[in-house]
C-alpha cells in the first residue's frame, strides 16, 4: 500500500497529497461508520454482557498475541485489490482504499487488537462515542500512508524499521491488551451504568422482572429470557411477583401480568403512582389543598393515610416493600426523604438537603435508593439498614439528572431524565 501512494504512482507530488488525503478522509469515515453501528448495536442490546465479553475477548487476544494460544482470527485474508489504481480515476481508488482499510473487516489483520476494540465499541453502548473510538483506528491507517512519505525517500524503509521492532511492539500490544481486559472486567463492578431502554422511564423490579414505562404511554414487563409483554395506555408501573399496578385512564389497576386479567380496580378520584406489595396497594391521592399518601389492603379494603403534605410541597412517587414505605417531600426550601414501618408506625427522616434536590426512593428489603442533584451533577445513592448512603454512581450534567429508581439483584434501576427534551432513557447501574 505505501508504493502506491508516490509521485511515481499518483502521477506527481500534487496528486499523490490529493490521493493521501482523500484516502485518509475515507479511512476515518469509515472507521467512525463501523463505531457508530457497533455502538448503536451494543444501545439496543444492552451492554453489561457486552463488556464482559469484550473483557474475556481482551484477555484471550493478549495470550494470544504471547503465544500461549493458537487461536484463528475471523478476518478476510486478502488485501484492497490491486487492479483499482490502473483502472480508476486517482480519487475513486484512494478513496476506495482508505474506505476499505477503515472498516478493517475487509482486509487482513495481522494482530487480534482490532476485533478487541469493535467488541469494545459494542460495550460502550453509545453511538458516537463508539464512533470516536474506532476512527481512531481509521486515523492510525492514514498516519501510516502519510508518515513515511517525510522520514525518508522510500517508503518501504520505515516499514522495515517497524519490522525491526516487531518483538517490541508484540510486547507493548499484549500490555495493552491485558491493561484492556481488566479494566473492562472491572467495569460492571465499578458500577458503570448501562442503558437498557429509550423513551422509558419509572422501574419497577421483582422476582427477575422488570417493568417499566415508556413515552408512547405504555408499560413493558420484561421477564427474563422471555418475550416483552405490553400494556397499552398505562403509566407508573409498579411489580410484585405475579401482579402488576399501573395507572390508566380509570384510576389504579392491578392485573396478572402474564395474563393481563384484572385482580382489583382503584377509582378513588385523584389516585395515581402506585405501589406494590401485595396484598398492599400504596398510592398518591392528590387533593385541591392536600396530597395523601395512602394504603390500601386489597383483601380487606381497608384504607389508611400514612402521609400528607399541604400543597405545594410535593410527594413523590411512594415505593412499598415487605411493610417499609419509602417516599420524597419537595418544597422550595427542602427535601427530605422517608422511611416508615408500617407495624410500628414508626418515621425516619433517611436524608435531607436545603440545597440539593433528592428524589424518588425505592425500597427493597433494608435497602434504599435515592436521587440526589445539585450544581449539574447527579448522583445515585444506596443505604443499607439506618446507614446514611453511599454514591454508587455520579455523572455530571446541566442538561439532564436522574429520576425514579428500582433496585433489584445487586443493581439498581435508574431513569435520566433531558430537561428541555423531556426524553428520558433507563438505565441500569451495579453496586
Amino acid at each position: 500500500m505505501l508504493e502506491t501512494f508516490t509521485p511515481a504512482v499518483c502521477g506527481s507530488r500534487k496528486r499523490q497529497i490529493v490521493a493521501q488525503g482523500l484516502f485518509a478522509a475515507a479511512a476515518l469515515a469509515s472507521a467512525a461508520a463501523l463505531g457508530l453501528v457497533l455502538g448503536l448495536a451494543g444501545a439496543l442490546l444492552g451492554a453489561e454482557r457486552a463488556v464482559l465479553a469484550a473483557a474475556a475477548l481482551a484477555l484471550l487476544a493478549a495470550a494470544r498475541e504471547a503465544g500461549l494460544l493458537r487461536v484463528p482470527l475471523p478476518q478476510a485474508r486478502r488485501q484492497v485489490p490491486e487492479r483499482w489504481r490502473f483502472e480508476l480515476p486517482l480519487p475513486v481508488w484512494s478513496t476506495g482504499y482508505g474506505a476499505g482499510l477503515g472498516a478493517g473487516v475487509f482486509t487482513f489483520q495481522p494482530v487480534s487488537t482490532f476485533w478487541v476494540a469493535c467488541a469494545g465499541a459494542l460495550a460502550l453502548a453509545s453511538p458516537l462515542t463508539g464512533a470516536l473510538c474506532l476512527s481512531l483506528y481509521g486515523a492510525g491507517r492514514a498516519v501510516m500512508v502519510v508518515w513515511p512519505r517525510r522520514r525518508a525517500d522510500d517508503p518501504t524503509a520505515a516499514v522495515e524499521r517497524l519490522v525491526g521492532k516487531r518483538g517490541a511492539l508484540v510486547r507493548a500490544n499484549v500490555l495493552a491488551l491485558l491493561a484492556c481486559g481488566l479494566l473492562l472486567a472491572a467495569a460492571p463492578a465499578a458500577g458503570g451504568a448501562t442503558r437498557i431502554a429509550r423513551e422509558s422511564y419509572d422501574p419497577t423490579f421483582d422476582a427477575g422482572v422488570l417493568a417499566y414505562g415508556t413515552q408512547r404511554g405504555d408499560v413493558v414487563v420484561r421477564p427474563s429470557g422471555e418475550p416483552n409483554i405490553v400494556f397499552r395506555d398505562a403509566s407508573h408501573p409498579s411489580i410484585d411477583g405475579r401482579y402488576l399496578a399501573y395507572r390508566d385512564s380509570q384510576g389504579i389497576r392491578v392485573v396478572r401480568w402474564r395474563n393481563g386479567s384484572q385482580v382489583r380496580r382503584v377509582s378513588a378520584s385523584g389516585a395515581t403512582l402506585p405501589a406494590l406489595d401485595w396484598p398492599l396497594l400504596a398510592f398518591v391521592r392528590k387533593g385541591d389543598r392536600r396530597n395523601r399518601i395512602v394504603v390500601r389492603n386489597l383483601r380487606t379494603n381497608r384504607s389508611t393515610v400514612e402521609a400528607s403534605a399541604t400543597r405545594p410541597v410535593d410527594l413523590g412517587r411512594p415505593s412499598l416493600h415487605r411493610g417499609r414505605l419509602a417516599w420524597r417531600t419537595a418544597s422550595r426550601t427542602l427535601t427530605r426523604i422517608f422511611v416508615k414501618r408500617l407495624s410500628t408506625n414508626s418515621r425516619r427522616t433517611v436524608a435531607r438537603s436545603r440545597i440539593a434536590l433528592l428524589g424518588n426512593p425505592s425500597v427493597r428489603g433494608k435497602r434504599l435508593a435515592w436521587t440526589e442533584a445539585r450544581f449539574g451533577v447527579s448522583r445515585l445513592k444506596l443505604a443499607w439498614g439506618s446507614g446514611s448512603g453511599r454514591t454508587v454512581e455520579t455523572f455530571r450534567s446541566r442538561s439532564r439528572s436522574y429520576w425514579t429508581t428500582a433496585i433489584g439483584r445487586g443493581r439498581i434501576y435508574s431513569t435520566r431524565w433531558t430537561f428541555g427534551s423531556g426524553a428520558a432513557d433507563l438505565y441500569k447501574t451495579s453496586f
